[in-house]
């Protein structure tokens, strides 16, 4: 009969073990794609685009990181927490002059959100 018992104990732990060690990692992160073009829809390449953790940093030009954008005009931010993220980039324009363009994406743990900024 103990060794019945003994037996039986053995097999629970070794199923709660089982249990445990596959255990699924939960993404708590997403990340948060951006194109750059201009009036044209041609990539804008090797322009700073700065990113803002909120509005409130975007109207006070506080951005927390940067990226130069690649020869087709993107950048990508990681490992956001959900949540709205805005970004700018400034880039010289054919009439000589300096073009801005804005925009914001809702970053969701687990998914890429892309967004195009343009004028």
């Amino acid at each position: 009969m103990k060794i019945k018992v003994l037996n039986h104990a053995f097999l629970l732990v070794l199923l709660f073990s089982t249990f445990i060690g596959c255990r699924k990692e939960i993404n708590t992160t997403g990340d948060l794609e951006v194109y750059v073009e201009d009036i044209n829809g041609t990539a804008i390449v090797g322009e700073t685009v700065y990113l803002y953790n909120n509005q409130a940093d975007f109207n006070n030009v506080i951005y927390s990181e940067t990226k130069t954008t690649n020869n087709s005009g993107r950048v990508i931010f990681l490992n956001l927490k959900p949540g709205v993220y805005y970004v700018d980039c400034d880039f010289n324009n054919a009439a000589g002059g300096v073009t801005t363009v804005t925009g914001n994406g809702s970053v969701s743990a687990g998914f890429v959100t892309t967004i195009t900024i343009r004028p």
